[in-house]
């Protein structure tokens, strides 16, 4: 049997709530307390064997890079376990609560301004009774009032209560902008994971053209790095590897995005590859 790969950095550039670096730290059961558009958490299993790695394994250290300050406060619980526990007993503390009403107090009170706990379980309950998770500006979901009395909506936030007090504590640091991040400052041998907004779907508030995701990713590989792009395309980077894991989707489908193709695109061969090949290498 081959020796387990060892990680001494696993990067996400798009990190959203990282849901891959989630499952890799903290295994097959491990996923992020709430979704967002986009999140990789049905694919997360697959993703990681692609790069040779498997759940629970875990990396000396992470780097994650996300715009979205409501979404750097996910990552901040993510590393620091008292502001998670913290958080988590505010949430259950609001969960009788009417939801819409809630909603609106909690939206009212405006963007992020501190990571304190909170804050935190401010902007996590927002989110997730948002219409699109993680992104208050899609309005509350409304669809939560005609069942706003059964037990599954009264364990909406207890829930996620419970999956924060169960995040292992992730040895990682946060940066805003993918762009400032110079990989030549990085031990070799790191795994780096983008996973942009895809061009031609629903926008972002923080979009990250397809240019710049090309030259991030050639940035990353020329530095040493084995890089892995998630897209709804191959992109072109000439003898790089295109792999199709459309089919190896875990959980519910995609809701708000019209497109249901996944490709991977990598600077290294693959170490695993799905039984039906859709894209040719």
């Amino acid at each position: 049997m081959d020796a387990e790969k060892h990680v001494d950095m696993f990067v996400e550039l798009c990190a959203g709530t990282a849901a891959v670096s989630v499952r890799l730290q903290g295994g097959k059961y491990a996923r992020p307390p709430v979704s967002r558009m986009g999140s990789k958490t049905g694919y997360a299993d697959c993703i990681l064997k692609i790069m040779g790695l498997r759940p629970g394994q875990g990396a000396s250290h992470y780097i994650w890079c996300e715009p979205d300050a409501g979404v750097r406060l996910l990552l901040e619980a993510y590393r620091n376990h008292a502001l998670a526990v913290a958080a988590a007993n505010i949430i259950r503390g609001w969960a009788d609560e009417e939801l819409r009403a809630l909603w609106e107090r909690l939206s009212a009170e405006g963007p992020v301004q501190h990571i304190e706990p909170r804050e935190v379980a401010r902007w996590l309950t927002v989110g997730q009774l948002s219409y699109r998770q993680m992104q208050p500006g899609s309005g509350f979901n409304r669809t939560m009032l005609k069942d706003a009395a059964s037990p599954c909506w009264r364990l909406g936030l207890p829930g996620l209560a419970d999956v924060l007090l169960t995040l292992l504590t992730i040895p990682a640091t946060i940066h805003p902008d993918a762009l400032q991040v110079d990989p030549q400052q990085l031990p070799p041998g790191c795994v780096v994971y983008i996973d942009p907004p895809y061009q031609g779907t629903t926008g972002y508030a923080d979009d990250l053209p397809r240019a710049q995701v090309l030259a991030l990713a050639m940035k990353w590989a020329q530095a040493g790095a084995a890089v892995y792009i998630s897209e709804a395309e191959p992109l072109d980077l000439p003898g790089w590897h295109h792999i199709d894991i459309a089919g190896e989707r875990k959980g519910q489908k995609r809701t708000f995005s019209k497109q249901q193709r996944e490709v991977i695109t990598c600077n290294v061969p693959p170490a695993w590859v799905p039984a039906v090949q859709t894209v040719l290498f």
